[in-house]
């Protein structure tokens, strides 16, 4: 099974909203944020937060992914993917 984690950072306005991070786990995946501006994001006392969804696997995935040379299928582990760094 898979489910999603949610996190909630706070950002700046000069936060790269269009950044966008991955996991060396699962190679397939992009993570980033809710939000495209800081606008968007909710603000607390001056501070501004933006939210990011994670990718939690309850039991062992197999996947097959198109890469530059072909495909290549990998087995993902329980685990929680796409934390930001």
């Amino acid at each position: 099974m898979v489910l999603e984690g949610t996190y909630r950072v706070e950002v700046y306005a000069d936060t790269d909203f269009s950044a966008t991070w991955t996991d060396a786990a699962v190679p397939f995946m992009v993570w980033g944020y809710d939000q495209t501006e800081l606008s968007e994001c909710e603000e607390i006392n001056g501070l501004y937060f933006a939210t990011y969804s994670t990718w939690v696997v309850t039991a062992p995935q197999t996947r097959t992914y198109i890469t530059e040379t072909g495909t290549e299928t990998i087995t993902i582990p329980v685990g929680e993917y796409g934390i930001r760094p």
